[in-house]
């Protein structure tokens, strides 16, 4: 079961708070990797923890899929979906 949470960032937060935002709802370990799957409205990020294996999806709106975008936090690697299936690098 893949839970879903909701990103508790504004687009001009420091880059250690949009990154504490996709911390493990389990363990609290830092992600350091995220698949963005970018909608119309909402878009959703892939995350997996590298020290429990549990995976959830993060719930972003477009103010914070345009900062993950434009300003990545430099400890979080953003891939992104399009609609074709595989990953887009960015």
């Amino acid at each position: 079961m893949t839970v879903t949470d909701c990103a508790r960032f504004r687009a001009e937060d420091p880059g250690d708070l949009v990154a504490a935002s996709f911390a493990c709802p389990w363990c609290l370990a830092g992600v350091d990797d995220t698949v963005v799957d970018v909608g119309p409205h909402d878009s959703l990020a892939h995350c997996v923890c590298p020290c429990c294996a549990h995976d959830w999806d993060v719930a972003l709106h477009a103010g914070q899929a345009m900062r993950l975008s434009l300003a990545p936090p430099p400890s979080l690697h953003v891939r992104y979906e399009h609609d074709g299936g595989g990953p887009l690098v960015a």
